[in-house]
């Protein structure tokens, strides 16, 4: 798959969190195209401290949505 079609892709599958309750989780993949960062970065960030913060759910990380807006928030202020 080209890597146009592959963003397209992506791109819809993008999560809308400002219709998700706080309180939805999000996997790493649906996080990334969200945040418009990689995987490994994501991944990264998280071995760090960064980015927003983890719930393990069956020893998976997750992302509570509520999680990701706060942590969106900050990261809009401290630009």
């Amino acid at each position: 798959m080209p890597v146009a079609d592959e963003r397209a892709a992506l791109a819809q599958n993008i999560p809308d969190i400002d219709r998700l309750p706080d309180c939805a989780l999000l996997t790493r993949a649906q996080l990334v195209p969200l945040l418009g960062v990689s995987l490994p970065t994501l991944k990264r960030w998280s071995s760090q401290g960064r980015g927003p913060k983890i719930s393990r759910v069956e020893k998976l990380p997750r992302f509570r949505v509520g999680d990701v807006r706060e942590w969106l928030a900050e990261a809009r202020a401290d630009a």
